[in-house]
């Protein structure tokens, strides 16, 4: 019964509504403009060379050799990924990047031509990521272009905080404003002044705020963005995606009547950027008017009709955070209900995340870190394939929120997270230059430099294999490692003289170092610098009766404390050594109608099949030296970052 009080407080009168096209014009005496704003602008400046200095934004910390395990290091995989996405812009088109990179395609190439702007997009979600990779790296490649990339896109920012495009692109048009960049533009900011604390920062966050408050529709108590639509300085709203031709069409700017109208199918997920977006100003500045809004679009979200009716099942399912469809946009329409339920204290809504949470784990294999791109995708008018191919986008949305789920002391998902970062999320970053040669059956050496410059970057793949369907693109690139991020984040954590080590991944920190050597064999090291007590996490696999814990080489006992280990009594440059049974293990799991064997070390996937061939297949799983039991030592350039880029946005 509180479940449906709850809902009702938030949502009502929405039972009763006659839904009417609406267009954003609205005259001076509309019974909404008390809510309405001045429009910040005035106190921005506008210079954008006074905050992006290169000194300000440069990696700032301390390097030092160490001799490391060569196993799986999410630091590596930043300076990777840093590689794809400053690879992906092109200089002379707005610093806008490219959407696809058919590496799997004889021969490689750009989709459209590296002169051409189909797929290209001005995309301030690579933005947002490249600081939280520096952090992790220490890398300054191509920082010139990301200071550049940023200038190009706040210099399109209108006093009125509208971001318009100042070409047509693919999609985005000349002269048009699109609500859901204007959020990511936002969030990017947030991470810029994560890296370089600048008043000025949050001048621009209220800024793309009061441009959101401009541009949102309202229908009694809620409010809602059309879907993949565009609005011109007159308040006319543009499709840019031919939604009233989709699968399930979509008519702008009409109040969506289910989730997956649209070519994109993501009504609930055009609302959600820009909600989270209003959160963070009210965070940061206390401006009511952005919480109000949050609010509104937070009712358009959770309409019922957005979810799966589940009423013949006997309860409702948008109660229940019911979903099918676009299986990322829905995983992070869940963030963004997150972020709202954190700084209202709802209970309600916090749970209904945690709900949701557990419907997407439902429909994947969270052992392999596997979900669809698609939940029934025929049943909308999606290809069929898309049941059987996995968007990394999605999958780096599920670390996100595993992570915040954890956080928020909504349950304990650290081994979801462990799962999937060492599984699909690592597997399907396209890093191996002969894997990708060799898909894209090209003979020579002639396109290496072009793979080189792509490579880092993630796509669209499948269970096995990155097939034709695949490609490195631009959004899932600038998504997936930012779960990188979320993901090294966690491995370790600091406060008050006690280091938390959540994951058995390799870190180098300011309080702690952890040095990994699964899956080779079942042995993790931390160096103290910092910590009298530590808190070791143990997973679920591993018996914590089978752990021998050494200090400094003497063996001691720990304190168990629910899933944690906690070592007390410790002094800067004490070793501390974890050694146990690594176990091996078979799994079946049934993923699109194809039964899969599935081999783990740990929780470290070392085979599967049946496996899919083609002739332009990148194959993943190539992990038979796992099992060896030799582990490979290197000496590797640690980096501490000066300053940690907090976690909040996406």
């Amino acid at each position: 019964m509180t479940h449906r009080v709850r809902l009702h407080r938030l949502m009502s009168p929405l039972c009763t509504l006659v839904l009417l096209p609406t267009l954003i014009s609205v005259a001076a005496d509309d019974n909404n403009s008390q809510r309405r704003v001045v429009p910040s602008g005035a106190k921005v400046d506008m210079n954008t060379d006074s905050i992006l200095r290169l000194e300000e934004i440069r990696p700032r910390g301390h390097w030092y050799d160490a001799k490391v395990p060569d196993t799986l290091d999410l630091a590596d995989r930043a300076g990777l990924a840093i590689n794809a996405l400053i690879g992906e812009v092109n200089p002379k088109e707005f610093y806008g990047i490219y959407q696809s990179y058919k590496f799997n395609a004889n021969p490689p190439h750009i989709e459209g031509g590296a002169d051409a702007l189909y797929g290209l997009v001005l995309e301030p979600r690579s933005a947002r990521t490249l600081p939280m990779l520096r952090v992790m790296s220490g890398s300054s490649f191509g920082l010139e272009i990301e200071r550049d990339m940023m200038k190009a896109m706040l210099g399109q920012v209108q006093k009125t905080g509208e971001m318009i495009y100042p070409r047509d692109f693919e999609g985005p048009a000349r002269e048009l404003s699109y609500p859901a960049r204007m959020g990511m533009l936002a969030f990017a900011a947030q991470n810029w002044y994560g890296r370089d604390p600048n008043p000025m920062w949050l001048d621009w966050i209220d800024l793309l705020s009061d441009g959101l408050k401009k541009d949102a529709i309202h229908i009694d108590d809620r409010a809602y963005y059309p879907i993949q639509s565009a609005i011109d300085s007159s308040g006319v709203w543009h499709d840019m995606a031919q939604g009233g031709t989709g699968p399930t069409p979509y008519h702008t700017p009409e109040e969506p009547t289910q989730d997956e109208e649209g070519q994109e199918g993501t009504a609930k997920n055009d609302q959600t950027r820009a909600l989270s977006t209003l959160v963070l100003d009210y965070k940061l500045t206390g401006n009511k008017d952005s919480l109000q809004l949050a609010r509104e679009l937070a009712r358009e979200i959770l309409r019922p009709a957005l979810w799966v009716n589940t009423s013949d099942d006997g309860y409702p399912g948008n109660e229940h955070a019911v979903f099918e469809g676009h299986f990322h946009a829905n995983v992070h329409t869940l963030i963004g209900l997150l972020d709202l339920a954190d700084v209202d204290h709802d209970p309600w809504l916090k749970e209904f995340v945690r709900e949701g949470y557990a419907n997407a784990i439902r429909n994947g294999v969270v052992q392999l870190g596997w979900f669809p791109a698609w939940i029934h995708p025929t049943k909308f008018g999606r290809p069929a394939w898309l049941a059987e191919s996995d968007e990394i986008c999605g999958i780096g949305d599920m670390v996100l929120l595993a992570i915040r789920l954890s956080d928020d002391g909504l349950g304990d998902y650290w081994d979801d997270v462990d799962s999937i970062v060492r599984n699909q999320l690592t597997a399907q970053q396209v890093i191996d230059v002969d894997l990708m040669r060799r898909a894209s059956g090209v003979t020579t050496t002639a396109y290496d430099g072009e793979l080189n410059r792509f490579r880092g970057g993630f796509g669209l793949g499948g269970i096995t294999t990155i097939s034709e369907n695949g490609q490195i693109a631009g959004c899932c690139t600038g998504n997936g490692s930012q779960a990188l991020y979320y993901a090294w984040d966690g491995i370790t954590r600091f406060d008050n003289k006690t280091a938390t080590v959540n994951l058995f991944l390799n870190r180098a920190s300011a309080w702690l170092d952890i040095d990994s050597y699964l899956p080779y064999t079942g042995k993790v090291v931390l160096h103290n610098k910092l910590a009298s007590t530590v808190m070791v996490r143990v997973p679920d696999w591993l018996d914590r009766n089978a752990i021998s814990i050494a200090v400094n080489g003497k063996v001691i006992a720990a304190i168990s404390t629910g899933r944690y280990l906690m070592l007390g009594n410790l002094a800067p440059k004490d070793v501390i050594t974890l050694t146990f049974p690594l176990k091996d293990s078979v799994e079946k799991d049934t993923m699109a109608g194809t039964a899969y064997t599935i081999r783990f070390r740990g929780s470290t996937v070392v085979d599967i099949s049946p496996r899919a061939n083609g002739p332009h297949s990148y194959p993943l799983y190539l992990r038979s030296a796992f099992t060896s039991g030799d582990v490979p030592m290197r000496l590797k350039r640690r980096f501490v970052s000066d300053r940690l880029i907090p976690l909040g946005v996406y």
